[in-house]
């Protein structure tokens, strides 16, 4: 049986997600950076971390016949995504823990919004990688050095005050060690956007800025060795110098050719 943290089901949580981040326009800049074109490119999506399934309406904005299968650990987010998206497939589950779908179900995975409250991000990465045929796109929190890895809480407050004790752990993840993790996985390209902020007015114990970053991982075609993967990123972070031999590194405007922007 799946195990979810007690916050997942938390009111607030249900209410924000059932209503919320279902339209074009409630995409963040580094998501709209990369969501157009693999919609562009892509077939079928499955969206880790679904909610209630707000992001099959964003997808079929730009491309109307994907496929969408969703996972959340949250039954009654899974309960409205089924409600509000009857013709799409659902499923309860963790991604840390396993997902009982194929190696190379969906063209494109999509894991947006949760990575920095998943303790066991790795774990959930390396699955996802197993389940996505083309495609990994995902964000997370990252710090400049390994001593400024973090972890907070935010407290879950999203359309009412704070009960006082509700939170979810926040996760800012040092960059060198990341960007290894990212290779480890075998990708023929790593694609990155982010730029620097602060967290939310509810998150404690992160008190300097944070990059916020997104990333699109291609991966190589079934049964090809793994290449020396190309990477280009739109960062304000630099690629780590002691992994600068594994890559082949593209300087930052060189995305806009592969990626336009929309």
């Amino acid at each position: 049986m799946t195990e979810s943290p007690a916050w997942a089901d938390h009111p607030d949580l249900v209410d924000f997600f059932t209503h919320q981040r279902c339209r074009p326009e409630d995409m963040y800049p580094s998501e709209r950076r990369f969501l157009p074109w693999l919609a562009e490119a892509c077939a079928s999506v499955f969206d880790a971390g679904c909610a209630a399934g707000g992001f099959a309406d964003i997808w079929r904005h730009f491309r109307p016949d994907i496929s969408y299968t969703g996972l959340d650990f949250s039954v009654p987010l899974i309960d409205a995504a089924k409600r509000l998206h009857p013709g799409d497939s659902f499923l309860v589950g963790n991604a840390a823990q396993g997902v009982a779908l194929p190696d190379r179900h969906s063209e494109a995975v999509q894991a947006l919004g949760w990575m920095h409250w998943e303790p066991e991000y790795a774990g959930a990465l390396a699955e996802l990688w197993r389940v996505a045929d083309r495609y990994l796109f995902f964000d997370l929190r990252l710090a400049d050095r390994p001593e400024k890895a973090a972890v907070g809480r935010q407290k879950v407050a999203y359309t009412k005050e704070w009960d006082g004790k509700s939170t979810i752990p926040y996760i800012v993840v040092s960059w060198p060690g990341f960007a290894k993790l990212l290779l480890d996985l075998g990708p023929a390209a790593v694609m990155s956007y982010g730029y620097w902020g602060n967290p939310a007015d509810t998150v404690v114990g992160i008190d300097e800025r944070i990059c916020f970053a997104t990333f699109v991982l291609e991966k190589p075609p079934e049964g090809a060795d793994a290449p020396i993967p190309k990477v280009c990123m739109d960062l304000p972070l630099p690629w780590p110098g002691e992994l600068t031999d594994r890559v082949d590194l593209l300087p930052a405007d060189k995305l806009e050719s592969i990626v336009p922007a929309r």
